[in-house]
């Protein structure tokens, strides 16, 4: 995963107004541009990729997310 999208999620961790926009279905590619992460939609969805297939897994939000049916952003 690239470091940019490694720091949006660290960010999105830390706070609860970004995951309340994700939980709402926000565009995580604007939502990172307007944070100050700039990352494609490909990027996002081959980080996304490589994080389900890693061992460090999926933080308990982005399960809930994940759980919850929110598409990720794509629409």
């Amino acid at each position: 995963m690239n470091e940019t999208l490694t720091n949006f999620r660290k960010a999105v961790a830390e706070s609860t107004d970004l995951q309340e926009k994700v939980k709402a279905g926000a565009d995580l590619v604007a939502l990172g541009k307007e944070s100050g992460f700039e990352f494609t939609q490909e990027e996002l969805e081959a980080g996304w990729e490589e994080l389900q297939e890693s061992d460090e897994g999926l933080t308990e939000f982005e399960l809930e997310v994940v759980s919850g049916g929110a598409s990720g952003g794509s629409s």
